[in-house]
């Protein structure tokens, strides 16, 4: 892992601007470093080093290019040019998460990729810091996808079918086949939904309502979940979808202040419940100009489902027969 790698490399002994201590990463041209600051780098070589593009500094994030560096190798150094990616942190914490990012998002990566392509794949990694935070929430919408993925027969599946972004219509979907997941902590099936969530036009459009309750004790929280399903054998491109996820969902909350928010993992599972959106009658919107319409749907007065229909999505849920 980058970080256990970044942990062993020692700080530069000198205190020349862009001298790096390094260790190869990847493909043999690009490079782990830490500067003189102990701020993690990834050194990239590209094929287009004398292209001039404008480099980008943001939140936690500095992007350079073609820039002349020097790597203290065996005793000697050595000078060469880089597109150079680092963490402009102090924050051990910010800096492991980078890391964790970095490793999964630019794990195939080419052996001289362009800049653009550099640039293309840092982008999440850009957005994700600028809405970088560390406040607490209230996580429990996450902690019930999760749940949904953990708690399946087929956690791939299902990794693969939920959604790419916080903000996408469906929290699952698949062939045509969507889920929505509702969580609380309350004793009742009051949810809130947004308008569009339950008028829909595909045939399986189903709700995972999930009664929960905190357990400090036995109790798992969304960094417990997200662990098991990282402990799975997930390829690159699973895993650089999970991080990214999870990690735009809690962004800079440290892990032990996630760990206070702990459910019953068993308690959920006996107190799951799925509704087809065709079966709940809603209210009827015919005025274009209203918009943004959200409102609480009791689903315990609404016929649940005994049953899921067998495809290859749907039926990998988990279900108290």
């Amino acid at each position: 892992m980058l970080k256990d790698l970044f942990d062993k490399i020692e700080i530069p002994n000198d205190t020349q601007e862009d001298s790096y201590n390094t260790k190869e990463i990847f493909k043999s041209n690009h490079r782990l470093g830490k500067n003189l600051n102990n701020e993690p780098s990834l050194l990239f070589k590209t094929q287009d080093n004398n292209v001039n593009q404008v480099d980008y500094l943001g939140k936690y994030i500095h992007l350079r290019f073609n820039v002349k560096c020097t790597l203290n190798e065996k005793n000697k150094k050595v000078s060469e040019n880089y597109t150079i990616l680092t963490c402009i942190s102090e924050d051990d914490y910010t800096k492991k998460i980078f890391l964790e990012i970095c490793e999964s998002t630019y794990l195939n990566i080419g052996e001289l990729p362009s800049n653009n392509e550099i640039i293309e794949l840092t982008q999440s990694l850009i957005e994700l810091f600028k809405s970088w935070s560390t406040n607490v929430t209230d996580f429990i919408g996450l902690w019930g996808e999760l749940f949904l993925i953990v708690s399946s027969s087929n956690q791939i599946k299902c990794l693969e079918a939920w959604h790419d972004h916080n903000e996408d219509k469906y929290d699952f979907y698949d062939n045509s086949s969507a889920l929505e997941v509702k969580c609380t902590t309350k004793n009742d099936r009051k949810h809130e939904f947004r308008h569009h969530q339950l008028t829909s036009n595909l045939d399986d459009h189903f709700i995972a309502s999930v009664l929960t309750k905190p357990d400090q004790s036995k109790g798992l929280s969304v960094f417990d979940l997200y662990k098991k399903i990282l402990n799975k054998k997930i390829n690159s491109t699973q895993k650089n979808k999970l991080n990214k996820i999870y990690y735009s969902i809690v962004k800079g909350t440290p892990e032990n202040l996630i760990n206070t928010q702990k459910y019953d993992y068993d308690f959920a599972k006996k107190n799951l419940m799925y509704f087809k959106v065709s079966d709940i009658s809603t209210l009827k919107n015919n005025d274009q100009s209203i918009t943004n319409i959200k409102y609480t749907m009791d689903l315990s007065q609404k016929q649940n489902l005994s049953e899921l229909p067998q495809n290859e999505f749907i039926s990998c849920l988990y279900f108290s027969y």
